[in-house]
């Protein structure tokens, strides 16, 4: 390729994309960059090359929310979920969890790159209020999230296999405050019954806003009125009433 119409390429590249996103063979390609150009300007430090097929400006940082950015695109309402959407709140949280609405691995770098897992828990019935999907996610600092009332029961889900009831407890005098519409709409979305029940519980005890009040409004699903037991991984276990 003659020089002045590789320099257009460059320029068309730098100039077309923000310099903060993630480019793939197929961004690249609709701009007339072919594979093979993509590495030879990664060896020539037009590009960095992030992984096999994905590349980044030089100048790019590869923030936590550049690499999220990049793969919403590929998974449904990926987002900062649980514990790891409250460190603001209580800082003691080290991990990052990510949630999404779809069956999928994280690529091997982004995991590396971040330290990161991603979980997928059909945690939410969304048929009935499916807006209600992405009203209780905002995005901070670049990086979408779940709102306190949702990342709350995401982190309830998992207590028992990552989660220590411990931590989970102090989360709950920690965030301050939630709003009980939000709250009801997602405990009655919510298809967890251990998280469900431990959420009423815990609201209870750090009085976070009226349980009874709530389970009288809202179709709540707790199950049966039998207790809920289980044996956590620390060897305790865990026993439920149906209405916290």
């Amino acid at each position: 390729m003659p020089i002045q119409q590789q320099y257009s390429l460059i320029r068309k590249l730098y100039t077309s994309q923000p310099r903060e996103m993630l480019l793939d063979l197929s961004t690249l390609q609709r701009i007339g960059i072919s594979s093979q150009r993509a590495a030879s300007y990664a060896r020539n430090g037009w590009l960095n090359r992030v992984a096999r097929g994905i590349y980044a400006f030089p100048d790019n940082e590869l923030s936590l929310a550049v690499g999220c950015c990049y793969l919403e695109r590929q998974i449904t309402c990926l987002h900062l979920g649980g514990g790891s959407a409250l460190r603001e709140v209580y800082g003691s949280d080290t991990s990052l969890v990510l949630w999404g609405d779809d069956r999928a691995s994280l690529p091997r770098w982004f995991v590396e790159r971040y330290s990161v897992r991603y979980v997928y828990a059909g945690l939410f019935d969304w048929r009935g209020d499916i807006k209600l999907r992405t009203t209780t996610l905002e995005r901070r600092d670049g990086v979408l999230r779940s709102m306190p009332e949702r990342a709350l029961l995401e982190m309830l889900y998992e207590v028992g296999s990552n989660r220590d009831l411990l931590k989970a407890r102090e989360y709950f005098y920690f965030v301050g405050e939630v709003c009980p519409l939000a709250t009801g709409q997602l405990l009655q979305c919510c298809t967890s019954v251990k998280a469900v029940r431990l959420y009423l519980r815990l609201a209870r005890q750090a009085q976070l806003l009226d349980v009874d009040k709530l389970l009288g409004l809202w179709n709540i699903r707790v199950g049966s009125e039998r207790r809920w037991i289980s044996r956590l991984k620390d060897g305790t276990t865990l026993c439920l009433g149906p209405h916290g």
